[in-house]
């Protein structure tokens, strides 16, 4: 009968450069994700804005309408 704890594992080899470009790519994604998040969070608050607010900040309201219609990838 085996003794289980003599059984080796396999060891991990060190991660590969493809690995390295996987993980890069996900971060990137994620960071992009981020972003599209904060305009959308950006663009509703604008949208929440009174006219006397937008006329302090020098827009219209048709600027704020087109600025928000836009998708959240949109810079």
């Amino acid at each position: 009968m085996l003794n289980p704890l003599l059984i080796e594992t396999p060891r991990r080899s060190p991660p590969t450069a493809s690995a390295h470009r996987v993980i890069e790519n996900l971060v990137r994604s994620m960071a992009s994700v981020a972003r599209w998040i904060e305009f959308h969070r950006q663009r509703e608050q604008l949208a929440d804005l009174e006219n006397h607010q937008l006329a302090d900040l020098g827009l219209s309201p048709a600027q704020v309408r087109k600025e928000c219609a836009k998708w959240p990838w949109q810079a």
